[in-house]
């Protein structure tokens, strides 16, 4: 007759790790960076205040005071997860003000034949689109984190703002978006079409950079196998 002593048992609570924090040099940079897209966003929205005395009626002023608010808020978004995220795991936010900007830009530059040579109109058009598009191809991480229907969603902001030109009537654009024009509604389908093509522009642009921030990675080791342990132990 002989006994074999029972395995050591595995403790029943597992302890939970803290996720790690992001490194500090990665927390400054990306702090400081968006504290530069903030102050370019805000340098353009109270320059055309200045200027023109009435923001509250183009795309251009009120897209430019949304990316300083939105981006104020992701600069402090690391204090609220004790420095354990530096942005949130959605790029929804940030692909939606991106595409809003680049319409913006766009349209101005292009359609409208606009010139940049008053301050407000030189960040508004130019620089802070271009800081923020920055931002989501160099800059960010979340981007990899996209999903194939977010570009059909970043129309909001373009959409609430036409709900909002409609109904304060402001007469602004000329010609090209007149309300009473035969082809208005074909034109705002033109550029809602052409957001989305630009949301699909950087959805394709964030998976292709997460493809090859993949490859670039050092491979994770795989689980060791367990050694094999003392034989039995036998009693007679």
């Amino acid at each position: 007759m002989y006994q074999q002593p029972y395995p050591p048992q595995p403790p029943m609570y597992q302890p939970m790790h803290a996720p790690a924090k992001v490194p500090a040099g990665v927390l400054i940079g990306v702090t400081v960076w968006r504290l530069v897209i903030v102050a370019c966003a805000l340098t353009g929205f109270f320059a055309a205040v200045a200027t023109m005395g009435d923001p509250w009626a183009g795309l251009s002023q009120l897209a430019s005071l949304l990316v300083g608010v939105c981006y104020l808020g992701l600069l402090l978004y690391p204090a609220f997860t004790g420095g354990r995220a530096h942005e949130p795991r959605s790029p929804w936010l940030r692909g939606a003000l991106t595409v809003t900007l680049l319409l913006v830009a766009i349209t101005f530059l292009t359609i409208m034949e606009g010139d940049l040579d008053e301050t407000w109109s030189l960040f508004e058009h130019l620089i802070t689109p271009l800081v923020v598009l920055i931002d989501w191809i160099a800059v960010g991480r979340d981007q990899a984190n996209a999903r194939w229907w977010h570009p059909l969603t970043w129309i909001v902001f373009p959409s609430a703002y036409l709900v909002y030109f409609l109904i304060g009537d402001f007469g602004l654009y000329g010609s090209f978006l007149d309300p009473d024009d035969e082809d208005f509604a074909l034109v705002v389908l033109g550029f809602l079409g052409g957001v989305i093509a630009a949301g699909y522009l950087l959805y394709g642009i964030a998976k292709i950079k997460a493809a090859v921030s993949a490859q670039a990675r050092p491979p994770v080791p795989g689980p060791q196998p367990e050694l094999a342990g003392p034989p039995a132990t036998y009693w007679h």
